[in-house]
């Protein structure tokens, strides 16, 4: 299976999602600016890996919707027709 292939499963966006957001928490706590990291560089790492894990788990949410009701998403046309 390829890694495009498992990205539609919702259980892996799940499990990528709550990865990220674990690494962004832990990121927050024990990563420090020093000489090598500056500070810019490790807020904008954090908040990286508070996006992905956001956008991971909320595609998760909706995938599992979709796969609940079978379903599939249509198009909406304008307000006239």
């Amino acid at each position: 299976m390829t890694f495009r292939n498992q990205m539609k499963e919702p259980n892996n966006l799940m499990r990528l999602g709550l990865v990220c957001l674990v690494l962004g928490i832990l990121s927050q706590r024990f990563v420090h600016p020093s000489s090598h990291l500056s500070a810019a560089f490790i807020d904008g790492m954090t908040g990286f890996l508070f996006g992905v894990s956001i956008a991971c788990l909320l595609m998760s949410i909706r995938l599992k919707g979709r796969r609940r009701t079978g379903t599939t998403p249509r198009m909406e046309t304008g307000a006239g027709s």
